[in-house]
């Protein structure tokens, strides 16, 4: 009895009295956390790409996340509210600098900007500035200002400007440290600027130049573009469904956009020759990605035509959420305004994404889109 009860002293220990193991016992106990983060299995893991991409830690930035198509609608207008350029994914990193600019810099000219006390007195940021120094951004959730081609192009290894970037200026007192920001001819600012307007142009890129097409080929794609544009203009104007069950060329029912464009195929002798079956295989302006892309021009034409209408104006604004049929939160908002004849209008401003109905989310949901068009709550009446 006494070699039994011994044997299980042995194998449950009390934490006051632990054994100590001689040369001939091998205990075996469970890795360490420290053993698991040396292990090479362990280490191969951490730093493979797909660990990269789908296995950050919650406090570390994104960097290799691809975005969606939704987020790439929903990037942030407020300039402190943005991911460094860093951040995205390197085959993101183009079509998020093309939106923004797009977009143009968030400036809200009619905000009230909110007064600081810097050594003794009251300072605020300047309207006017954005008239002097066109690239400035202001963040209305921070009270700082930021460089829109800087926070697009700026090498991070190139020296000054990051106030500019990432913190925000914010000493309303030091208006020449702005002036200073530009700098001499090589600095890094103009280095950004000059990178933009290279981003622009693409054209006069070595490569686009190797590929530039000539002038027959240049007007059959003109041609063909204004065929698809026309099309889809006037299904926006009636509100019709674009896509059909079965878009197959011995297909009866191809869905509207196709059988419009079938039906100028047959009309205008013009666009006969370039739409359709006489266009290029991987060049006929047909897929629901362009369809897509051409819509969201003609939203963006419409919204900067109502904007001009408000002209810096006062405005009431119009909010409904409902789910869609994937049970995700929509929020639509809609201007109410009078425009330059007298007649009261109402105009949609845009449809958002909302995670919650929480009367903050919505708020939020709100701003951001004001924002993105450089409108602020200070304009809003009723």
């Amino acid at each position: 009895m006494q070699n039994i009860a011994s044997f299980f002293a042995k194998k449950n220990p009390t934490p006051t009295s632990l054994p100590h193991p001689t040369q001939n016992e091998q205990i075996i106990s469970p890795p360490q956390e420290s053993e698991q983060h040396s292990s090479p299995s362990h280490y191969s893991t951490q730093n493979s790409p797909q660990n990269e991409q789908g296995q950050c830690s919650p406090n570390a930035p994104i960097f290799g996340e691809r975005l969606s198509e939704h987020e790439f609608a929903n990037l942030p207008q407020d300039p402190g509210k943005r991911r460094k350029m860093s951040q995205f994914h390197k085959y993101d990193r183009d079509l998020v600098r093309r939106i923004y600019i797009q977009r143009k810099p968030c400036q809200p000219k009619v905000f009230i900007f909110p007064q600081t006390s810097i050594f003794g007195k009251k300072r605020r940021f300047c309207a006017k500035w954005f008239d002097t120094w066109t690239w400035l951004e202001y963040s209305v959730e921070k009270d700082a200002a930021y460089c829109f081609p800087c926070y697009r192009f700026k090498d991070e290894n190139a020296f000054g400007g990051d106030a500019f970037v990432s913190d925000g200026f914010k000493s309303w007192n030091r208006s020449d440290l702005i002036r200073n920001h530009v700098g001499k001819h090589l600095s890094a600012h103009n280095n950004a600027v000059l990178a933009m307007d290279l981003f622009k142009k693409q054209k006069s890129s070595i490569t686009q130049a190797l590929t530039k097409q000539t002038a027959e080929s240049t007007n059959a794609y003109r041609k063909r573009l204004e065929a698809s544009i026309e099309s889809i203009r006037w299904l926006l104007l009636q509100g019709f469904p674009f896509r059909g069950h079965d878009e197959k060329e011995s297909s009866l029912r191809k869905g509207n956009f196709l059988s419009l464009l079938a039906l100028i195929f047959k009309g205008n002798p013009e666009f006969s020759k370039v739409v359709l079956k006489n266009a290029p295989s991987n060049c006929q302006l047909t897929s629901p990605k362009v369809q897509k892309d051409i819509i969201n021009a003609c939203a963006k034409e419409t919204t900067k035509a109502m904007l001009e209408d408000i002209d810096g104006g006062l405005f009431s604004i119009l909010a409904d959420e409902s789910a869609d049929v994937s049970d995700k939160e929509k929020l639509a908002l809609c201007l109410r305004y009078v425009n330059r004849k007298g007649e009261v209008c109402e105009r949609l401003l845009g449809i958002v994404h909302v995670v919650n109905i929480a009367s903050l989310t919505l708020k939020t949901a709100i701003e951001s889109l004001l924002m993105e068009h450089s409108l602020s709550f200070s304009q809003v009446r009723g």
